[in-house]
């Protein structure tokens, strides 16, 4: 299991945002499997980011 390094959170969010805007293009104009690929990223990415923030109360 990776670990969450406090000081990449805000980094983190960006990576989230672009993973959004990414998905939303997909979902526009890209081919499916790029569509299921990144909501999986994001799925991971969210999860990592609750999880720490969980872990840190």
């Amino acid at each position: 299991m990776l670990s969450v390094n406090p000081t990449m959170l805000p980094r983190l969010d960006e990576l989230e945002d672009d993973l959004v805007a990414r998905r939303q293009h997909a979902l526009a104009q890209g081919p499916q499997g790029e569509v299921e690929g990144t909501e999986l990223t994001l799925t991971f990415l969210r999860s990592k980011t609750v999880s720490y923030v969980v872990r840190r109360r």
